[in-house]
């Protein structure tokens, strides 16, 4: 609770308080793996990363100086030189200094007032999501002999328990730090795991200069969408093309089976590909009279959308206009983060949205 209200108190402090330094310095160290890596200064615009600035660790060290006229939040952004892995870390970019140090570990950053207030909150985060990275980890190290399904469930309903207990903090960070930088921030970033009627909650709160936010209005808008295909609601139909580049549409498959699962994805989403195997299963276990699934690809080209249905033997129908996040479907459905679903019933009618596949099987038990 004391760390809530430091946080809080914090936000609060920060909306009234300017910083008086009129430029920024990010001073940086770095562990010696790391000399001669490349460190990026990123921002992510309407979903594209772009590169402000970048400079490369010598004898430990590594520096940006600059200023800006509007506080925002950036990203630091280097490669690991020995694994291939990546480091990314979200920082506040305002006039002042600011001292990052990179390890094995990763970034952390310190120096300003918004910076030290926006690591209470990755802290938090950055806990959470260490553990149900080390619960998957474990399961996916174990023998193929011991990857029992009973255990597969158990773990997934940990990791889900876990993942609903991020998305509640997220929610109250939301909330609390509504109107500020920070709330925006988590706000923008865990938009998709919230109700319609959390987000209309939040965007209640907002004041006018947060709902200009060409962003923020984005979401707005794609909420209303949502509730327009939320359960209870008639399908939206769309065409695209099948992998042999024949036309089909969501109708064509809709009242074929009791039920239909429409599933966004794309070849190159990783949560999507870690999600495969289990969907794989469930399918096995479940098509034909009562189930089946359509796959609608966000990919931006053909082959690798081909290739990828290929490798991972997906065996259901799928459909895509390869228009990326421009994709028609997306936006009838108001998809803005993948893996999603959409579940569809004999007569049309959608049941639920991002429906837990053990909540889909009670259906389908009925």
């Amino acid at each position: 609770m004391k760390k809530k209200l430091i946080f809080t108190l914090a936000l609060v402090v920060l909306a009234l308080i300017g910083c008086q330094q009129k430029s920024y310095k990010i001073s940086g160290e770095a562990s010696e793996e790391f000399d001669s890596v490349q460190v990026f200064l990123t921002e992510r615009i309407n979903r594209e990363w772009q590169n402000l600035d970048s400079a490369y660790i010598i004898n430990g060290k590594f520096e940006f100086i600059g200023d800006v006229d509007s506080v925002r939040i950036v990203n630091l952004y280097f490669e690991s030189p020995d694994v291939e892995k990546s480091f990314i870390e979200p920082i506040v970019l305002e006039n002042g200094t600011i001292k990052v140090n990179v390890d094995s570990a990763g970034i952390s950053v310190i120096g300003t007032r918004q910076n030290d207030a926006f690591n209470l909150y990755k802290k938090e985060k950055k806990e959470i999501t260490e553990k149900i990275n080390a619960e998957y980890e474990k399961f996916m190290e174990l023998p193929d002999s011991l990857k029992t399904e009973e255990l597969e469930a158990s773990v997934l309903a940990k990791t889900n328990e876990m993942t609903d207990k991020m998305v509640e903090k997220e929610y109250e960070y939301s909330m609390k730090a509504v109107n500020t930088l920070i709330g925006n921030y988590i706000f923008m970033n865990s938009y998709y795991y919230y109700t319609i009627e959390q987000k209309e909650a939040l965007f209640a709160e907002m004041d006018e200069k947060t709902h200009a936010i060409p962003r923020i209005a984005q979401l707005i808008e794609a909420t209303e969408v949502e509730k327009k295909t939320s359960a209870g609601q008639p399908f939206v139909d769309f065409t695209m093309e099948t992998p042999d580049g024949n036309k089909a549409s969501l109708s064509d498959f809709v009242g074929k089976t009791d039920y239909l699962l429409v599933d966004f994805w794309a070849s190159w989403c990783g949560p999507c590909i870690r999600s495969l195997p289990e969907l794989t299963t469930f399918y096995k276990q479940n098509k034909g009279a009562k189930f089946e699934i359509l796959g609608v690809s966000l990919d931006r080209e053909k082959q690798s959308w081909i290739d990828a249905i290929s490798k991972h033997n997906l065996t259901w129908k799928h459909i895509s206009d390869v228009k990326y996040w421009d994709s028609e479907g997306a936006k009838l459905y108001a998809i803005n983060s993948i893996p999603a679903t959409i579940l569809i019933d004999k007569s049309g009618k959608i049941v639920g949205r991002n429906m837990k596949l053990d909540e889909i099987q009670k259906l389908l038990n009925q």
